[in-house]
């Protein structure tokens, strides 16, 4: 094997299932009752772990097990760390901004603002492609339309975001800063993750400044930033009326990139020192413990980390097993490498069975119990995979759905643009796929075909990449 700047192909293949997998959960809660209670996500309080309760923590594992490969990566071509934490600040942003418009697209913000929830999703989602597509080299013309696409998208953005500033506010008290009434108040939790949007913000624009001088560079990287706070102003909407920009939650992308955020900026600093990583993780496992207990109600602390640190327990685990695989790559490892996982395994099982007699198996109450399972189900999956890919070299298996892991973020945004150009056309599904065997068939259908859409925009050179 060549050097580890290489994919190792079990980790695009473990992305790729957790990716087809989420697709097809998400598709499944209209099947309700009609479809087995253990496919479903467990309902506050319950203690069960659905299939769909499972989905979501691989991802964020499949997160951390990215990133040493992709810091390894970069370092290699001759990033410094400075370089490393602005492409880390650039990254969060774009998914934050992304998950912002997809948790306000929704029928209560349409009601009020006056845009229905349908194009709102398709103009923001267009938006989006225009920004963080993976445009070709180009020059001269070419690359002037590129730059001309990107910037469009910005306005677009904006201009949606003035949308929701004009309109009549309710809801909870606001402070102003200038003109602009801001979408929280100044005691709430929201203050310090909006700083620390700020700074990720902010600080792309100083280091291109510091390194290039080029002052066309930092003036668009100025306006971005003027862009991107002005859009985290912008007013969301509940049953209520329009309240500030609350996010009742940040959405799964912005939930992803709370934690690629954290995990990223600490890895950066403990780099593959595998014992500073687990410290990690027994920081932001404990302080989910913490949070379980009902320590952290009145910490001011919490308000820096959405959730409660099991995201980025589950992130930092994903980052020890990337270690692990680094150290123990090849054939001849295998079984070094197969039977730390293994005991990873089922030590974390152990441990959720013992947490389980104080805490319940929630993923809506983010609990310890949850994150071990959970940790302990990705080691298991992660060693069959990387048996069955890098070992006896069946990738092929995956072929079908390798756009899922290598094009993921484009596989994520399609479903709800179909579900919007559906609703938009009035297409009905047939009556046999709104329940039972015949909407799951329907709903898993649906998944390979949102992975075939994927690897044929692909093809078109149609890629979101942030």
């Amino acid at each position: 094997m060549e050097k580890q700047t290489l994919r190792i192909a079990s980790i695009d293949i473990f992305r790729a299932l957790t990716m087809l997998l989420m697709i097809f959960v998400n598709d499944i809660p209209a099947l309700g009752d009609t479809i087995p209670h253990w496919l479903h996500h467990a309902a506050l309080g319950e203690d069960m772990l659905g299939l769909s309760d499972v989905i979501f923590p691989c991802f964020l594992f499949c997160v951390g097990l990215s990133i040493p490969f992709a810091i390894k990566n970069r370092t290699a071509k001759g990033d410094s760390n400075v370089q490393l934490l602005s492409h880390i600040a650039q990254r969060t942003v774009a998914l934050l901004v992304i998950g912002l418009f997809s948790v306000n697209s929704f029928a209560e913000t349409a009601k009020i603002i006056g845009i229905a929830p349908q194009w709102f999703k398709l103009i923001s989602v267009a938006a989006f492609f225009m920004i963080w597509n993976v445009y070709p080299r180009a020059e001269g013309t070419v690359k002037k339309v590129f730059s001309a696409l990107q910037i469009f998208g910005w306005i677009i953005l904006t201009v949606l975001a003035l949308i929701f500033l004009r309109t009549p506010q309710l809801g909870e008290t606001s402070f102003t800063l200038g003109f602009i009434s801001i979408g929280f108040s100044s005691g709430s939790r929201y203050v310090f993750q909006y700083l620390i949007i700020v700074v990720c913000a902010i600080f792309p624009i100083l280091t291109n400044f510091i390194s290039t001088k080029n002052k066309t560079k930092l003036l668009v990287n100025t306006a971005i930033f003027a862009v991107v706070f002005y859009l985290f102003l912008f007013k969301g909407a509940n049953a209520d009326g329009l309240t500030g920009l609350r996010p009742s939650w940040w959405q799964i992308l912005g939930l992803i990139g709370w934690t690629y955020f954290y995990t990223a900026v600490i890895f950066v600093f403990t780099r593959s020192n595998i014992f500073l990583n687990l410290i990690a993780w027994i920081f932001f496992t404990l302080l989910c413990i913490s949070s379980n207990l009902g320590w952290l109600e009145n910490v001011g602390f919490a308000g820096f980390i959405p959730g409660n640190g099991a995201f980025q327990s589950l992130a930092f685990a994903g980052v020890i097993a990337s270690l692990l695989m680094q150290r123990n790559t090849g054939k001849e490892k295998f079984g070094i490498l197969s039977s730390t996982y293994t005991a990873i395994a089922v030590l974390m099982f152990a441990a959720a069975i013992v947490a389980n007699k104080y805490f319940i198996i929630s993923k809506l109450e983010e609990t310890c119990t949850w994150i071990f399972y959970c940790i302990s189900i990705s080691f298991a999956l992660l060693i069959f995979i990387y048996w069955l890919a890098d070992v006896k070299n069946k990738k092929s298996w995956f072929d079908v759905i390798k756009p899922a892991g290598t094009s993921t973020l484009t596989c994520y945004i399609i479903p709800g643009v179909w579900y919007s150009l559906v609703s938009l056309a009035g297409i009905a599904y047939p009556a046999f796929t709104k329940s039972g065997i015949g909407g799951l068939v329907k709903s898993l259908v649906f998944a390979f075909a949102i992975i075939g859409v994927t690897w044929i925009l692909g093809k078109f050179g149609i890629k979101l990449k942030i």
